[in-house]
């Protein structure tokens, strides 16, 4: 876990970082919510090494397992708030730095922002999206679930903004995750037809290649995965059969 003194770490992630130490002195979790855990953070890893071996399919498995732990629904609920605990976790946020307030200040003038706060493009020489981490090291930066999972951080030229949410169920329910359905035209957008920016299909290459989709599902997936080994390494570690 990313220690309150680190250098970096913001004064709001100290204070998120307390407030959680506060809590879960006083939590106890069920064995099967426990293994159910442990399944789908094994299923994150697996999908994680077998996007970063060029797989990218694996974005929609991403989806699928970020979906079960943090989607709650008027009629299911996700396994972190069976836990108890979805609201109260200090979920890193690894945003581009600075990219929010470029935002703002964008929309306060009046003219649309075009990109995305969870991806980055490192070099001329890697043309493709990476997830943000690779050049921004998670921790420093904590927020709430409700901040994390529903402020926009991608921009594209048509005046759409989508969160971490709408990546995730855009993959998992309209584009094989866990469902084949029609695109939502937002996503089609984004994923088809380059609206983010056409850095790529430029080259000659395929304009799905120009959406940062991809490449923020797997960002995502790291900053679930952080958060939660962060927050609850210990009670993920303990023996499961104990003697």
């Amino acid at each position: 876990m990313t220690h309150p003194h680190a250098p970096g770490i913001s004064p709001d992630a100290v204070r998120r970082l307390r407030r959680w130490d506060r809590h879960k002195a006083e939590l106890t979790f069920a064995d099967d919510h426990l293994e159910h855990l442990r399944d789908q953070l094994g299923f994150i890893d697996a999908s994680c090494a077998r996007f970063d071996d060029g797989v990218h399919a694996e974005a929609k498995r991403l989806a699928i397992a970020v979906r079960v732990l943090a989607y709650d629904t008027s009629v299911s609920t996700g396994l972190l708030t069976r836990m108890g605990i979805t609201q109260i976790l200090p979920w890193a946020d690894g945003t581009i730095r600075g990219g929010p307030r470029v935002v703002r200040l964008a929309k306060e003038r009046g003219v649309a922002p075009v990109g995305s706060l969870l991806t980055v493009i490192p070099t001329e020489a890697v043309t493709t999206w990476v997830p943000a981490f690779r050049q921004i090291p998670l921790g420093a930066h904590r927020v709430g679930f409700t901040y994390w999972w529903m402020v926009p951080r991608i921009f594209d030229s048509q005046g759409t903004e989508a969160s971490r949410r709408d990546v995730v169920l855009w993959l998992a329910h309209h584009d094989g995750g866990a469902h084949v359905d029609e695109l939502p035209e937002a996503y089609r957008a984004i994923a088809r037809r380059s609206s983010v920016g056409d850095f790529f299909s430029r080259l000659g290459r395929s304009q799905r290649e120009d959406s940062p989709v991809p490449a923020a599902m797997r960002q995502i997936a790291e900053e679930v995965r952080f958060t939660i080994r962060a927050a609850l390494g210990e009670a993920l570690s303990a023996d499961k059969h104990p003697e």
